[in-house]
């Protein structure tokens, strides 16, 4: 391995926006390629040295390039990353890295034969008021009467074909937003053992659920994705209610750049500076440093393929557990 690991980005906005701007804080990688259809190339602002690429192949055949990064939509992310783990890539995906669990199984097999890194880059676990909320609070072994989970989205509308509003996609409001709920709920409480799930896709986005941790706490998750002519305002909260002590995480989502707080008892406890820096920056960058160390110093890091298979089978449980009008176990 040279002194740096030379990296390729496939896709642009989300590419660009977050992924590029984290991993250039990343001083373990050399960014040398970036590989998008769209010709409006003059509002990126990237080093004159990185080389575009038309074709995500050419991309992943150059030699120089020891890593990709994808970010693009989830159907097409399947593609890349069997020709990646042909090629012997280091890789790290945007959430979801597949859109449905038959694909994810399928990945998870071919890259436990070779000897290569791989991330999902779920970022809530890496936001600073999560982490202050499960360092400085959760060791404290509180006890923990309620959890509820509210996350009210407003959007502009899309164009009907939009790959974002569609669950066999890897869009809908499974894959875009509940599949970050789903992660950062075992991150924070512990392993899912059961649901019970109420699920409208497609038209009103909606998810209602209680699921079950196997340390015995349970938490009611309340997910809505609206249009902009909604009166509801955007919100995303978490509340916890102990013994003691209420604490709520929350962000008003207005824009990207608004960060999570923490509050203790309707008293503010851990606010981010203020700057309008998209939130999703810091914590890929976080996540990238996790890649470098499993690439560099050969440590197995979270979330991988395998943690996204996890959310993909949560996911498929939740579903049926809707259908069957039923609280479905998960194994």
């Amino acid at each position: 391995m040279k002194n740096k690991i030379g990296l390729g980005i496939i896709g642009r906005n989300f590419g660009y926006n977050v992924i590029y701007k984290s991993f250039l804080k990343n001083k373990n990688f050399k960014i040398l390629g970036f590989s998008f259809k769209s010709k409006k190339n003059n509002k990126l602002k990237i080093g004159k040295k990185i080389k575009i690429y038309p074709d995500w192949k050419n991309l992943i055949l150059d030699k120089n390039i020891d890593a990709i990064v994808i970010a693009t939509p989830p159907a097409l992310n399947s593609k890349i990353i069997k020709f990646a783990i042909k090629h012997n890539k280091h890789i790290f995906c945007e959430k979801p890295f597949t859109h449905s669990t038959k694909e994810s199984n399928y990945i998870c097999k071919l890259i436990k034969k070779k000897n290569l890194s791989h991330m999902v880059n779920y970022e809530f676990p890496e936001i600073d008021a999560f982490n202050f909320f499960k360092s400085k609070i959760l060791r404290k072994k509180i006890l923990i009467n309620k959890i509820n989970l509210d996350w009210i989205i407003n959007f502009r509308k899309r164009p009907k074909k939009n790959w974002k509003d569609k669950h066999k996609s890897g869009g809908g409001i499974m894959f875009n937003f509940a599949c970050h709920a789903i992660y950062y709920l075992e991150f924070l409480f512990g392993k899912i053992i059961s649901t019970k799930s109420n699920v409208v896709l497609d038209k009103e986005n909606y998810l209602s659920s209680v699921v079950n941790f196997e340390t015995g706490l349970s938490a009611k998750i309340n997910i809505k994705s609206l249009t902009k002519n909604s009166n509801r305002k955007p919100l995303h909260q978490l509340r916890i209610m102990s013994n003691k002590d209420n604490y709520l995480l929350k962000s008003k989502i207005d824009r990207l750049s608004d960060k999570f707080e923490l509050i203790k008892n309707n008293k503010l406890l851990f606010k981010n500076k203020n700057n309008n820096v998209d939130f999703r920056v810091i914590p890929t960058f976080n996540n990238s440093k996790k890649f470098s160390t499993w690439i560099l110093k050969k440590k197995i890091q979270k979330p991988n393929f395998f943690s996204g298979r996890r959310i993909h089978l949560i996911i498929d449980k939740m579903l049926l557990s809707s259908k069957k009008g039923k609280k479905i176990q998960v194994i």
